[in-house]
């Protein structure tokens, strides 16, 4: 992930126009005011295109920093397009699709995900399947496993490194950043989203309250974490710092440049 610079540039920059758009946020799902948000993403180096989905599943776009309106696809998508790296499930297995072959190549099977799981001392009566799996940064893998309880699995080399569990739901999504450094699993029925490094370490995220979607600017600079009523960004390397607040209500969103 390239780097952002130090800390207190960061800090310094974000605190311009902080009374209008930085939120300490113990009311973060409020309906949000100010009309200076633009100038002061603009002030802090913030660019890209945000794509996002209303509750109609219509598609949406503005431009960052100025926040004007942008062409969005024609097509009704209640979740913007984000790329797994061609990563997937078929059947349980964790497999690659090949471009233009119409064929898969079988990344790591039902057996092997669940021996691995085994191998680090999870209880696997009856078996384990893939449900979900995302392409990481340096040859990772996240996969969501079934049944219950359900495992998140960070995988390298056709080998199970690393076991996460206790929060997931069936029904959760993992959405990888764009350079695979990190990847995020969603569960909006329960307002929640936890955020981890391609080799499975937890990152800590702002307390924001029922988040309901995440996207990454196209660098990984930036974080845009979305509620009912708003969109919060804030620096990637740096979550602990200011919090920008923009006036969008969003279903899905995706980040690019």
């Amino acid at each position: 992930m390239r780097r952002l610079g130090t800390g207190l540039l960061v800090t310094a920059v974000l605190g311009v126009g902080v009374a209008a758009v930085v939120d300490t946020l113990p009311e973060a799902d409020s309906p949000p005011a100010g009309a200076t948000e633009a100038e002061t993403l603009r002030l802090a180096g913030v660019r890209g295109l945000l794509t996002y989905s209303d509750s109609d599943c219509r598609l949406h776009a503005v431009r960052l920093p100025s926040l004007r309106p942008a062409k969005a696809p024609t097509i009704e998508s209640c979740e913007p397009h984000v790329p797994t790296g061609g990563i997937g499930t078929w059947k349980g297995d964790v497999v690659w699709a090949g471009f233009g072959y119409q064929t898969i190549q079988v990344v790591l099977s039902k057996e092997d995900l669940t021996r691995g799981l085994a191998r680090l001392g999870w209880e696997v009566t009856g078996g384990y399947r893939a449900r979900q799996a995302v392409s990481l940064a340096g040859g990772w893998y996240a996969v969501h496993s079934l049944p219950e309880p359900n495992v998140l699995a960070f995988i390298r080399r056709g080998r199970v490194e690393r076991i996460v569990s206790g929060f997931l739901g069936e029904k959760v999504v993992l959405r990888p950043s764009p350079d695979g450094s990190h990847v995020a699993v969603l569960d909006r029925q329960r307002g929640r989203i936890r955020v981890f490094s391609a080799d499975g370490s937890e990152i800590r995220l702002p307390e924001i309250t029922n988040p309901r979607a995440i996207a990454w600017s196209p660098d990984e600079r930036w974080t845009a974490l979305a509620t009912r009523w708003s969109v919060y960004i804030f620096p990637t390397r740096h979550p602990e710092g200011p919090v920008l607040r923009i006036p969008l209500r969003v279903r899905d969103l995706d980040w690019s440049a």
